[in-house]
């Protein structure tokens, strides 16, 4: 919007007596271009100048009478409103007094609450992670720790994320320059500029005004840089090698060899002095990173059958000593089925016998490499290093055009391509390394804008900006183009180019998945364009300052993909295939049932993904707003404003391309066929209005008092909401009794061994609706209803969420530059979206779980079946505090502490990877949902500092001569972040309580204790798991929730420092190291939760993703002139 890329400058204008001077000349000139902008005070003495570019301004006012006061070094930043007050003397025009004063340091005219970080912080504080920016919105109160999400392959970008004030990071509204910049499908940023190319990162996080909007959490803006009548510009290297790092914790092998080296350079400067100006820069990555990864594979012993270890009985699918049962019937193929889950007999001493393997099963195994961690347990087996590989090449050009003091120009473009390569850790098999995600991508990246100011008089002012943003991600399996589904002897799968590779082999409950083969999401191609125009009006008469405005936004998602089971199928391994599964109960069951589960070819599952229409997502978003900022008094200011908005239901881009399954008569509508609206019914909603308040007092000149209420909507959901069949098109399998093998609809039973059936397209019906129960064996051509096929129910009458905000502050100026802000935020969410499974049991069962499972009572339906979306609440209150120092005597620095809680329904708010409504854990009492989110820390305190030594030239302390040259230009730098752990994720086997779709959770029967045990078994557990007991008591719910108690605290200090050198007058050149985990603290993840895991109940066997703890070093230098 208007302040997404200028600023506003304001104050009043008064005699030496206090009185208000009217008509006094005041001009604001921007010193590093020479733009110049004038206006008169009004009645009160009051000025304004709207819609200024930021910069470093000289303010002067005269009238005649008065001697004329130039203020000088005044700095405006990005989406503020920065106050300069001017007191006239008595005297002639002709004199002049010039007051050299710092640029205020109180935020006195607005009630928004948020963090600037800027380009010093940027480019001087230690950046892990690319140097990406991102790193840095810890330092904003109510930000969670920048995290990475997603495989290395969609996320090629490595942009990080973040949750505000309690919301998921799907509320965020992510822009460069005021263009949006959000990637929908995982919430990633699209582009990420470099940080030595940003002037200001503007992060707003709750009671923004109406002009910004789209979001519940955070709103983050950056500035790049722009070109100057003076030629500035840098050249740079940073370098990583592995001999500087430390190990990871968990690690036993040597460490993995790692070259990164970071490049590039920028310049800006004139084209025409005062008109025309130019800034550009470029970057190269070259990042050959070893990869370390701690692994569960197969011990020898089960390898060769025998599965003591695993500590529960294996039972024989195909054997019983009951005569009833004896008989074995046939499937379609003629080959036998197994017996009754209820009869089955155990194999002898636990141990498979090698008559029993299966020869696919044997192929599989000499893929996997053996154990080769000392004293190898069940878990955390295997280690190994790997290599991955990605180069980067991005540039910015941007170029400003100051037409006339009332007509500006400002141009933006900006490119990035990555190229990857992240090697299978099982050779061309795969294997489970980042969950199957290995493989080479590639990713292309465009962005641009074009933004007009004009100034049609003092009071009269109107911005208007254009932008586009696109990017298109591809990724292929290691193996993708080869038949090695067919070369392995598991038939049907490598039918072409897309469906080609190794089929995915999952062996649950404890083992690495999957076991073979790739990530079911391999192979993809995907695009998203962002199309963007904004226009904003702003009206100054009096002491109101009217703005006004509307914001078009077009989106486009288009994505290859398969959408359940793998192009390449999967096949999947559970415990209840070799369990005893009666009417009452099941079998005790453990890591071993599944492998015996694999050894004898009985998967628990089979599917695979052939789609015949691809996903795509149109949709148009609409916003416009109108606020009055008003100055009633010289100590008041109120801001009211109102804000509109509309989201029109998204469209695909062909007939079909979107359905909705209907779970009132068991029928697909199709969108676009037999006259079904593309929009598959949705009903637009146009009361989407959102008012905003916020005052700010001015107790006195160093003492602030800032409230304010607003409610602001959240964009909707998921833009895969509708990509039922035929997009999503599983040709799988059904489970028909609980315990049983899968059948396929044709009526065979499924294995490695049968391979896949051809699949069968089938056309879609001209009257728009799919309806009748797929048959045994299917009819050729004919669309049909899959009972065990997920479907999606779209609510036709979905509300977009939205957050009732509100903030308390009180900010006081303290001497020697330092500034202290107290403030009370919270806010309630309203309507926040829940994928509820209109398919899961409604009460605990004895026996077969049918008549539960209310569309299985109905229809026979075995499989989930969302409803999109259920509205649940949130709530979140916090004290933010911060304590600060702008640049001055050397000393950067910020502080900042959060004491918080964050309750809501939706248990994954916050750590989620995708931008889904989120799953309840419980059905059969829907409130034990809410709870403090998973992600929530209710303690945070980070710190940063920027330091720059008091020795050398211009400095107290040696400050000549050698004792210059040694001492002087050094800089010290450090980001320490501490906080309170996570809340514990606690669950157990839901077998004995047999509800589908409630998790179970233990009975806590003892008081929780933090012992501090690291490590897998046998070192000893990170809590007192006594204190806990698993439920085999049929029909039984834990007694706990899932997030009791808090898990490991965090801490980390990363620090870097600085030597420059003069090489010439206006030439630099320095040298630095910086460090990241200095203290060498490895950063733990959560203890295992599952109380029905034996062995691996309460242990720490890994650390926090993307940040393992292990210090790192960086070296640089740069040229600056």
């Amino acid at each position: 919007m208007g302040q997404a890329v200028n600023a506003t400058l304001l104050g009043t204008v008064t005699d030496s007596s206090g009185a208000a001077v009217a008509e006094a000349k005041v001009t604001a000139t921007e010193t590093k271009t020479g733009l110049s902008r004038s206006t008169t005070t009004n009645d009160s003495g009051n000025y304004a100048f709207a819609d200024l570019p930021p910069g470093q301004y000289e303010v002067a006012t005269e009238k005649q009478g008065f001697k004329k006061v130039v203020r000088s070094a005044v700095d405006v930043v990005v989406n503020t409103d920065t106050r300069v007050n001017l007191t006239l003397e008595p005297g002639a025009i002709t004199e002049s007094v010039v007051v050299n004063a710092e640029t205020p340091i109180l935020q006195t005219d607005r009630a928004d609450v948020g963090a600037k970080i800027e380009s010093k912080q940027v480019v001087d504080l230690p950046l892990g992670n690319n140097r990406n920016f991102q790193n840095l919105l810890n330092l904003v109160p109510g930000a969670t720790r920048a995290h990475r999400v997603h495989s290395e392959f969609f996320n090629a970008q490595d942009s990080l994320s973040t949750e505000v004030n309690g919301q998921a990071r799907l509320f965020n509204n992510l822009q460069i320059e005021g263009v949006d910049d959000n990637e929908r499908t995982g919430l990633l940023q699209i582009y990420i500029p470099p940080a030595e190319a940003i002037q200001t990162v503007d992060v707003g996080t709750s009671n923004y005004t109406a002009e910004f909007g789209r979001a519940g959490g955070a709103v983050t803006n950056v500035i790049l840089k722009s070109g100057t009548n003076d030629y500035h510009g840098a050249a740079y290297e940073f370098n990583r090698i592995s001999a500087l790092a430390a190990k990871p914790f968990f690690q036993t092998l040597a460490k993995a060899p790692t070259t990164y080296n970071y490049y590039g350079g920028n310049v800006g400067g004139p084209i025409l002095r005062n008109k025309l100006f130019f800034f550009g820069d470029i970057l190269r990555i070259d990042d050959s990173r070893g990869k370390f990864d701690i692994l569960a594979v197969p011990r020898d012993d089960f390898r060769g059958g025998n599965l003591s270890a695993g500590g529960s009985t294996i039972y024989d699918p195909y054997q019983t000593t009951d005569a009833t049962h004896a008989t074995l019937a046939l499937d379609a193929s003629g080959k036998p089925i197994p017996v009754a889950p209820a009869f089955r007999t155990p194999f002898p001493n636990n141990t498979i016998p090698a008559s029993r393997f299966s020869p696919l099963a044997l192929k599989i195994l000499a893929l996997v490499p053996h154990t080769n961690v000392v004293n190898p347990g069940l878990s955390n087996n295997y280690q190994q290093n790997t290599r991955f590989l990605k180069n980067t090449t991005a540039f910015d050009t941007k170029f400003d055009f100051n037409r006339k003091d009332n007509d500006r120009f400002a141009f933006r473009f900006s490119r990035a391509v990555q190229s990857l390569n992240d090697q299978p850790i099982f050779g061309l098999a795969g294997g489970p390394k980042g969950g199957g995600f290995q493989g080479t991508g590639e990713q292309h990246v465009q962005s641009g804008a074009l933004n007009h100011t004009h100034v049609f008089s003092p009071s009269l002012i109107v911005e208007t900006r254009v932008g586009v943003s696109h990017y298109r991600n591809i990724a292929h399996n290691s193996d993708f183009g080869s038949k090695a589904s067919d070369a392995l002897g598991i038939t049907g799968v490598n039918l072409d180019a897309f469906t080609s590779g190794l089929t995915g082999i999952d062996i649950q409950n404890g083992f690495s998945s999957p076991m073979v083969g790739y990530s079911a999401s391999l192979p993809w191609d995907r695009g998203e364009t962002n199309i963007n125009a904004v226009t904003n009006w702003t009206k100054i008469h009096r002491n109101h300052t009217f703005k006004w405005g509307v914001d078009v936004r077009r989106l486009r998602d288009d994505l290859v993909q398969a959408q359940t089971f793998s192009p390449r199928g999967v096949f999947r391994f559970g415990t209840n295939t070799t369990a005893l599964v009666t009417s009452n109960t099941t079998s005790a069951t453990s890591r071993g049932n599944n492998f015996a589960a694999f050894l004898i070819d009985a998967p628990t599952e089979v599917g695979r993904d052939v789609s015949v229409i691809s996903g795509s997502w149109r949709e148009t978003e609409l916003f416009s707003y109108g606020q009055d900022k008003w100055q009633p008094t010289s100590k008041l200011t109120l801001d009211v404003g109102l804000r509109w908005e509309l989201y029109l239901p998204p469209t695909p881009q062909h007939s079909g391309g979107y359905s909705n399954y209907d779970p009132t008569t068991n029928t697909l509508v199709l969108a676009g066929i037999g006259g079904n609206p593309l929009n598959v019914g949705r009903d637009t909603s146009y009361h989407y209005f959102g008012p905003r308040f916020g005052l700010a007092y001015r107790i006195t000149e160093q003492f602030v008092l800032r409230g304010g209420f607003g409610i602001s909507f959240e964009p909707f959901p998921n833009n895969q909401y509708a990509w039922n069949y035929p997009v999503r098109q599983a040709n799988g399998t059904n489970q028909v009794t609980a315990g049983a093998l899968p059948i396929w609809p044709s009526g065979q039973i499924a294995s490695m061994g049968f391979g896949f059936p051809s699949p069968a397209p089938a056309a879609l019906p001209s009257s728009g609706v799919i309806s009748g129960v797929c048959q045994v064996p299917p009819v050729p051509g004919v669309a049909c209803i899959g009972l065990n096929s997920q479907y999606n129910v779209v609510d036709k009458n979905f509300q977009q969420p939205y957050v009732e905000s509100w903030n308390l502050a009180l900010e006081r100026a303290l001497p020697k530059n330092f500034v202290l802000d107290v403030a009370y935020v919270g806010n309630h969410g309203v309507d926040i979206p829940m994928d509820v499974d209109l398919n899961a049991a409604v009460a605990a069962s004895v026996g077969a779980t049918c008549p539960q499972r209310p569309l299985c009572a109905l229809f026979g339906r075995t499989a989930a079946t969302d409803f999109l979306f259920k509205p649940t609440s949130s709530n979140y209150h916090a004290l933010q505090t911060r304590f600060n120092h702008r640049m001055s005597g050397g000393l950067l620095l910020t502080t900042s502490y959060t004491f918080a809680k964050a309750l809501a329904y939706r248990s994954d708010v916050g750590d989620g990877g995708g931008n889904d409504g989120g799953s309840p854990s419980f059905y059969l009492n829907f409130q034990r949902n809410y709870m403090e989110v998973s992600n929530s820390r209710r303690h945070t305190f980070v710190q940063s500092v920027v330091y720059d030594l008091p020795f050398g030239k211009g400095k107290p302390l040696l400050h000549s001569g050698w004792a210059n040259w040694v001492a002087g230009g050094w800089q010290v730098s450090t980001v320490m972040t501490i906080m309170s752990g996570r809340p514990l994720d606690f669950s157990a086997s839901g077998t004995a309580l047999n509800a589908p779709g409630t998790r179970q959770t233990p009975n806590q029967v003892g008081s929780f204790r933090v012992l501090g045990g690291i490590g897998p078994a046998p070192n000893g557990a990170w809590f007192d798991t006594s204190a806990f007991t698993a439920i085999n008591t049929p029909q039984t719910a834990g007694n706990m929730s899932r997030f009791m108690f808090a898990g490991p605290r965090y801490f980390n200090l990363d620090a870097a420092m600085f030597k420059r050198f003069p090489v010439r007058e206006r030439i630099g050149l320095e040298l630095r190291a910086e460090a990241f985990s200095v203290s060498n603290t490895p950063h733990f993840d959560q203890p295992n939760g599952n109380a029905s895991d034996a062995v691996g109940f309460g242990h720490i066997t890994g650390t926090i993703g993307g940040a393992d703890g292990n210090r790192t070093m960086e070296l640089g230098v740069k040229l600056t002139f």
